[in-house]
């Protein structure tokens, strides 16, 4: 397999700029973090809606640093989710919260819900981190 050279993005803008986010609130107490996201129009299928995979996106990179800000050195070890609306074209931006729902040992169960720019649920989410042995 031939490798592109370095100079190569090996990711295309759509797919970089899933990571753009605005840190809107974390919360220490309550285990929560909350971030919002824009909504573009790169990352709708033929429908249009946005592709999965970045609702999915949106949800994990709210989970993943949530568990440094509660301290952890954590991996996701799986992730479920069930999409209950479509972002489309009308959206632009949706809100992503995430927080610890509970900890045994070094796993951590955190859930996520994502929300329309009109308060709107359209997905819920969650997944297992497990912290990382020390050496």
């Amino acid at each position: 397999i031939r490798r592109p050279p370095r100079s190569t993005p090996l990711y295309s803008s759509a797919a970089s700029d899933v990571y753009k986010r605005q840190f809107l609130d974390f919360d220490k107490d309550n285990q929560t973090l909350k971030c919002k996201f824009p909504v573009r129009d790169r990352y709708f299928n033929p429908l249009p809606t946005t592709l999965g995979g970045i609702i999915d996106s949106w949800i994990d990179i709210t989970m993943g640093p949530l568990t440094v800000l509660l301290g952890q050195k954590a991996v996701n070890k799986n992730f479920s989710i069930k999409y209950l609306k479509p972002v489309g074209p009308s959206v632009e931006y949706v809100t992503a919260v995430a927080w610890r729902d509970s900890i045994d040992g070094r796993n951590s169960l955190y859930k996520g819900e994502l929300y329309l720019d009109n308060g709107e649920l359209a997905a819920v989410a969650e997944s297992e981190f497990v912290e990382i042995r020390k050496s």
